[in-house]
């Protein structure tokens, strides 16, 4: 079954800490998992699209700060400002990952050095726009968005359920564009224009995760993003998508962002160090990028 083994990790480590700490079975630890989750969920959700035509968007960390600190900026506590300030960052994430676009799918430049580059600029506007020293907040119907629930399920949650359960065709020729570049153009595919849509895409996701976690947290903060540089790729590829492009999916990416922050959660829980998460992050990549790359070769030879 497609995407079974992160499904299977998602389950195994949910009963190895919920044997270890009974805690992370509790309805509201649950709940709680499922509401952080849904942060990482969009992003990673868009770099799913960068990955799958063969690329990578590391600028994601870049557009969630910026996001955070424009939309905290322009709101002021508001509710009247909320529109605007939503809209605000949207048009600006939608020129973010037309940028990126531009650069790997037009120029030419490799998608991880223009992703960073773009991260970089985008962290130093942000601290140019603030002077190191960010205003603002959140309007309050807005951050019932990131902390309220309908019934039990918390409220990001179901918005990013939303999003990922959609199919187009368009999904399927970032497949075909991933796969075999070549194949896809002589088949008639406007192969750049789906790689500039997917960063956009991508672009356009961070900026919802931003905003909902903006909508969570009620505040501006310069280091917010910071969290989603790894983060989002390890989600992704732990999921099953490839580093090459063409194979993976959606699906396989919500059990990898489940992973990923059951496994936050649990070694929150147990005290352990951020320096250890991280170190359990990169390996978790590597190990998962491995553990794919066998079952693919022995795929091929049977």
């Amino acid at each position: 079954m497609k995407g079974a083994p992160i499904w299977i990790a998602v389950v195994a480590l949910y009963l190895v800490s919920g044997a270890i700490s009974p805690a992370m079975l509790q309805v509201g630890q649950v709940l709680n998992i499922l509401q952080v989750a849904s942060f990482l969920g969009l992003i990673a959700t868009g770099q799913t699209l960068a990955l799958l035509v063969g690329g990578i968007d590391l600028s994601q960390a870049g557009v969630v700060t910026l996001t955070n600190i424009v939309a905290t900026s322009l709101m002021l506590g508001d509710p009247a400002n909320i529109l605007p300030a939503v809209l605000a960052c949207l048009v600006l994430a939608a020129l973010i990952g037309l940028l990126n676009g531009i650069m790997v799918a037009w120029l030419g430049i490799g998608p991880l050095v223009a992703t960073l580059a773009m991260n970089g600029i985008l962290f130093g506007a942000a601290l140019l726009y603030t002077g190191g020293a960010p205003r603002g907040g959140a309007a309050p119907g807005f951050t019932e968005l990131g902390q309220g629930s309908i019934g039990l399920i918390p409220i990001p949650t179901l918005l990013w359920l939303a999003f990922v359960t959609r199919r187009s065709v368009w999904g399927r020729q970032l497949y075909a564009v991933g796969a075999n570049p070549l194949a896809a153009r002589l088949m008639g595919m406007p192969v750049r224009r789906i790689e500039l849509s997917a960063y956009v895409g991508s672009s356009l996701l961070a900026c919802l995760g931003g905003l909902l976690l903006t909508a969570y947290i009620g505040s501006p903060s310069l280091g917010i993003g910071a969290q989603f540089m790894l983060t989002s790729v390890a989600a992704v590829v732990v999921g099953g998508t490839a580093l090459t492009g063409g194979i993976g999916g959606i699906v396989g990416t919500i059990g990898g962002v489940l992973f990923i922050t059951e496994l936050a959660s649990f070694t929150n829980i147990i005290r352990v160090s951020s320096g250890v998460q991280h170190v359990l992050q990169g390996a978790i990549i590597a190990l998962s990028v491995l553990a794919y790359r066998i079952v693919g070769q022995r795929s091929a030879r049977v």
